[in-house]
């Protein structure tokens, strides 16, 4: 990486302590995922080119992105094979709702781990933040329930930073030293309680049946997964973090904080904070900048109305130059072919509350790009949109055959 590039890069001045270690990070063969989701879809004829192959033409909404034609992908007809609308939205980096994960254990041992997470606990102990995820919504109970995406192998949701300020000091503010005497201390504290817990385990496993045993092995495994996680962290407390002068503010709107978002998560990515990304554009957005009166939801459920559809390419164009904008980072950092970024959605036609043939595009990552690829919409020639997952996680570095419903690869992509 040319030290200039990424100095000038996004009107920011970074300053990397000691980072000699890129140019062994360089032999790494790195590779890096950012996963961005919309909890309301995109509409159809505005979105998905007419034809297939690599003389398309770019329709109204992903205008934006025609300058990247040469580094992405649009897939057609992939999805999940489930329904539910809105419910099914948080499936979008798994192709599993939680209670389905929940109902057959035996089956689904990792629950609805999501794709980010499923890359993090590959890659995550290498960077002093395994995962970030992050939206500029204000959440509420019902706002999380249906935009959450990232999920771990335990089924649980993963937090999710809102605020750019809060993202901002925990990549790029140093900690006092007071703050990490108490980290020291706080990781001290748990890896004791664990030692304790995992002795006091093994005495009590002597007394349980077969059955029970293998249970108690589950435990043991999660305990140590946590062990690994304290010590991964606890390695940091003593490394200084990258100063950066970012010359934007890092407040405004909700339409600006997805700039701002983008902005940031460039940097995480630059200063290899962090190997795997979450956006989740919001769902309750305010649109007076974009002169639409209506919400984002509203919207959505568009009927099929000029006026409304007018209004909707306005904030799905929005959406796509956000997009473009942080293509356009990852080319002059010299980033993008050594990252995948995902772009897409749990929901397909939101107004029709449908989760068939979901909008979704690949960029960057090394991939073999410039194509609109088509694939079969008959239920019984249907192509799991986990088929691509398997296929970036493969291609990522990962020596996985599955993931989840897969039932193979995407020929001819990587």
């Amino acid at each position: 990486m040319n030290r200039r590039t990424f100095l000038k890069a996004g009107g920011v001045c970074i300053t990397l302590p000691g980072f000699e270690a890129f140019a062994d990070k360089k032999s790494e063969n790195i590779r890096r995922f950012v996963a961005m989701s919309n909890p309301l879809g995109m509409y159809a004829p505005t979105f998905f080119p007419k034809g297939a192959g690599k003389n398309y033409e770019f329709p109204a909404a992903i205008k934006p992105l025609e300058k990247h034609r040469g580094n992405l992908t649009i897939f057609k007809n992939l999805d999940h094979g489930i329904s539910g609308g809105h419910k099914a939205q948080p499936a979008f980096l798994s192709g599993l709702k939680l209670k389905t994960a929940y109902d057959a254990p035996e089956i689904h041992k990792e629950k609805n781990i999501s794709l980010d997470q499923k890359f993090a606990n590959y890659i995550g102990h290498k960077t002093r933040f395994r995962s970030l995820t992050v939206s500029p919504e204000t959440y509420s109970d019902f706002t999380q329930d249906k935009n959450s995406v990232s999920w771990t192998h335990n089924g649980i949701r993963v937090p999710i930073i809102t605020d750019p300020l809060m993202l901002f000091n925990k990549l790029f503010k140093q900690d006092s030293i007071q703050a990490l005497k108490k980290k020291a201390r706080n990781y001290n504290l748990e890896k004791s309680i664990l030692d304790t817990v995992l002795q006091q385990s093994k005495v009590f496993n002597a007394k349980l049946s077969r059955f029970d045993k293998e249970k108690m092995d589950q435990f043991f495994t999660s305990i140590r997964e946590v062990e690994l996680k304290i010590h991964n962290q606890s390695q940091w407390i003593t490394k200084k973090k990258p100063q950066i002068q970012y010359e934007r503010g890092l407040n405004g709107t909700q339409l600006e904080k997805v700039e701002i978002f983008f902005d940031l998560l460039h940097l995480a990515l630059v200063t290899d904070s962090t190997r795997s990304l979450v956006f989740q554009f919001p769902y309750g957005v305010d649109l007076q900048p974009l002169e639409i009166n209506k919400g984002y939801h509203q919207l959505s459920h568009h009927g099929k109305k000029t006026e409304t559809l007018k209004d909707l390419l306005k904030i799905e164009s929005f959406w796509m130059k956000c997009l473009s904008g942080f293509l356009t980072k990852l080319v002059e950092s010299q980033l993008l072919d050594s990252t995948t970024v995902l772009f897409g959605s749990g929901m397909s036609d939101a107004s029709a509350h449908k989760n068939n043939c979901l909008p979704i595009i690949v960029a960057g990552g090394g991939f073999k790009h410039g194509e609109h690829k088509i694939y079969p919409s008959e239920k019984s020639r249907k192509v799991p949109l986990n088929n691509l997952y398997l296929t970036l996680l493969q291609a990522m570095g990962m020596e996985v055959d599955s993931f989840h419903t897969s039932t193979g690869t995407i020929n001819g992509f990587s």
